[in-house]
């Protein structure tokens, strides 16, 4: 098929209005959905616009993230907004770059049919899919699903008419494709096989792509050399975990068919069958443009059923799958221009997805799920079949019933009407079923409890909004929301994801970590003698006013959402630091507890420091008694009672003023948020300490 400039408008035009009809959906999430993966590149692509560097950079470090095309683009559209208005460019820009996907996959098919209104067709597909609901995230697959089809093209182009240019492209666009998805490694195992097929001998293949060659060559040797240093996992930057244990499983059989089933039921069975059969006949004929999508398509799948079965809870996460969906859409465009259609073709994978139907999972979810956008109908279909094992059978009706559509209309029909009848069927299928994922996404608070159409910028950007975008801040977590780590880690969440100025994070003892796992931490530590910290990277610190750990020195700018945020200034420094209690302030007998105050800044002399102790019983009575050496106080509390204990100490101009706290009586407490693996083991404990506050008030002693 000819191509020129004339015959491209129709493709802008189908990418400029899906551009524009993708983006009202996605335009109205105002809110985080996925964490934290939204997050990350968040953070990323702030970083770019903070730095002006590409190289991903977390928390002011460097971190090992190699798909990062996506946060490069991200930073675009970064600019001086907050993060509100960011993340409304971001979801335009998110849809601009997905529906991009409508150019690489027309010249696809360009290369691959013979109609040009089939390559029409083929962007208009590709960009009807149901996937297209994630570009409402902050996720790589707006890019990498763009960036898939480009490297599938360019490599088309070197396998079928090789030059030492059509190679080097080929080379450029799986760099591309892996820069905006790791998992798209598996890419360059496409090329090898290919040529190899197509030239049918290693020699030939050499001699016909020498830069392809001598590019593998050089891969291969930088990998053994990375390897030998003990490099190896730091190729896959932070998916290196992928490539642990073996690739191959005894499950691998049956969780392949089950994928191959959710990529189809996905695309209205049809195209995925039809599709694969043609271009199956393809390749076996040895015609280049369909071996490369149809090996594509093969080493996708097989990748990502690897990982389910290893890593994914047996979970089929299409999120990972769907890149191939243009292919398989593409063969079915190919085996409705053939003027006889697929038979015997149609066996192979009609018997796979048949089994994968046979045994689905069909996971319900109360909400759309990112990992799987594929499962949105499971609700309805195991609501109407009658659980599970009716809802496999209505789905393998369902297939065998297209495909008997399939079969009617070209035997019935003219080959023109039926493909013209055919193609509006699955049009209309993907945008019904996209309309529904939206539909979906909408119909439900997202997984931060709120709804996603509702902006929260005008409450969670409050540090921006004091600071500015262009201050640097430093957040310390802490046990916010009492007895509920998930409500916790949302908390500092929002407060790192709304506010650009956040840019480290501290985890004081390894506590409260989990909560951004990945993420670089910032070894915080104070000097028990003098409270001086070992680090200072910013001028501000915003700290949980609930802390109970220490408390930093410096002026109060505001207190918003219990979080207090202090101007620390260049050297940090704590006005006091407790020890003996728990990481989140539970007190327990027997345990050396106490708080350490610091003198003021300029002190000369002694000087009397009144500290109040906001405190909380258990199930049972309890107390505490509070000694200095200003003098002893003793609260008494009820069961399930709270108190305030007004206590004062003399602080020498060095060293520090110590109270000692002696609590008394016990209560089983829930377990400790500083740690997964403590939330759910009951504590024994005694009186809970639920805010230390040092008076700005100065007294004589």
């Amino acid at each position: 098929m000819r191509r020129g400039p004339v015959r491209l408008l129709p493709v802008f035009a189908i990418w400029a209005a899906a551009a524009a009809a993708l983006a009202i959906p996605a335009r109205r999430v105002v809110d985080w959905f996925w964490m934290t993966d939204e997050l990350l590149y968040e953070r990323l692509a702030f970083s770019v616009a903070r730095t002006g560097s590409p190289l991903p950079s977390l928390h002011g470090k460097h971190v090992p993230v190699t798909n990062f095309l996506y946060p490069v683009l991200l930073s675009l559209v970064v600019d001086g907004h907050r993060a509100p208005k960011f993340l409304t460019h971001a979801h335009t820009l998110n849809a601009i770059l997905m529906t991009s996907a409508a150019i690489p996959a027309y010249l696809i098919a360009s290369r691959t049919l013979r109609s040009q209104w089939s390559a029409y067709a083929a962007a208009l597909l590709t960009v009807l899919v149901p996937w297209m609901v994630l570009a409402s995230f902050l996720l790589t697959e707006a890019a990498a699903y763009p960036a898939f089809l480009w490297a599938i093209y360019l490599v088309q182009r070197s396998v079928a008419r090789p030059s030492a240019a059509a190679d080097a492209l080929a080379i450029l666009g799986l760099l591309l494709a892996v820069s905006a998805r790791t998992q798209l490694v598996v890419l360059f195992l496409v090329v090898p096989i290919a040529v190899l097929v197509v030239e049918r001998s290693p020699r030939a293949a050499v001699a016909r792509h020498r830069v392809l060659s001598a590019a593998i060559l050089l891969g291969l040797l930088a990998i053994v050399v990375a390897v030998a240093a003990g490099h190896g996992a730091g190729l896959l930057g932070s998916y290196a975990s992928t490539a642990q244990g073996s690739w191959v499983t005894l499950d691998m059989a049956r969780g392949f068919t089950q994928h191959a089933a959710t990529l189809a039921m996905a695309l209205g069975f049809l195209p995925a069958i039809v599709g694969a059969a043609w271009l199956s006949v393809r390749s076996v004929r040895r015609e280049p443009n369909a071996l490369v999508a149809a090996i594509a398509g093969l080493v996708v799948l097989a990748e990502v059923t690897s990982f389910d079965v290893r890593f994914g809870g047996d979970l089929p996460h299409d999120r990972y799958l769907f890149y191939v969906a243009p292919l398989l859409l593409i063969g079915f465009l190919g085996a409705l221009e053939e003027a006889r259609a697929p038979r015997w073709s149609l066996v192979l994978p009609t018997i796979v997805v048949l089994v994968g139907l046979a045994t689905a999972i069909l996971p319900l979810f109360d909400k759309f799920n990112v990992e799987t956008p594929a499962s949105i109908f499971d609700n309805y279909l195991r609501r109407t079949g009658g659980g599970l094992g009716g809802a496999r059978l209505t789905l393998i009706a369902c297939a065998l019933l297209v495909l008997l559509i399939f079969m009617l209309a070209r035997l019935f029909l003219s080959r023109r009407v039926a493909a013209v009848s055919l193609v509006l069927l699955i049009a209309a299928f993907l945008f019904a079923e996209t309309a529904y994922g939206f539909d979906r996404l909408f119909s439900v608070n997202g997984t931060s409890g709120r709804p996603i159409t509702l902006s929260q910028g005008n409450v969670f950007d409050w540090i921006d909004r004091t600071v500015g975008t262009n201050a640097s801040v430093t957040m310390v977590t802490y046990g916010q929301i009492v007895d509920d780590y998930n409500a916790t880690a949302a908390y500092w969440w929002d407060l790192e994801f709304w506010n650009r100025s956040v840019v480290r994070a501290a985890y004081p003892g390894g506590k409260y970590a989990e909560i951004q796992s990945t993420f670089p931490r910032l070894p915080l530590q104070f000097d028990p003698r003098t409270g001086k910290a070992n680090v200072s990277p910013t001028r501000y610190v915003a700290q949980s006013d609930l802390e109970t750990r220490f408390r930093f020195r410096g002026r109060t700018v505001t207190v918003t959402r219990t979080v207090r945020l202090i101007d620390a200034g260049r050297h940090w420094q704590a006005d006091w630091l407790s020890f003996g209690l728990d990481d989140d302030g539970f007190a327990m007998p027997g345990r050396p507890t106490s708080v350490r105050v610091f003198p003021s800044p300029g002190q000369t002399k002694p000087e009397l420091r009144y500290v109040s102790f906001q405190l909380e019983s258990g199930a049972r009575p309890e107390s505490a008694t509070f000694a200095s050496n200003a003098g002893t106080w003793t609260a008494r509390l009820p069961a399930s009672s709270e108190a305030v204990a007004e206590t004062n100490v003399c602080v020498p101009p060095h060293g520090y003023g110590t109270i000692r706290i002696a609590p008394h009586g016990t209560s089983t407490v829930y377990g400790d948020m500083g740690t997964k693996a403590g939330i759910g083991v009951n504590r024994v404990r005694s009186v809970l300490v639920e805010r230390i506050s040092l008076a700005d008030e100065i007294g004589t002693c």
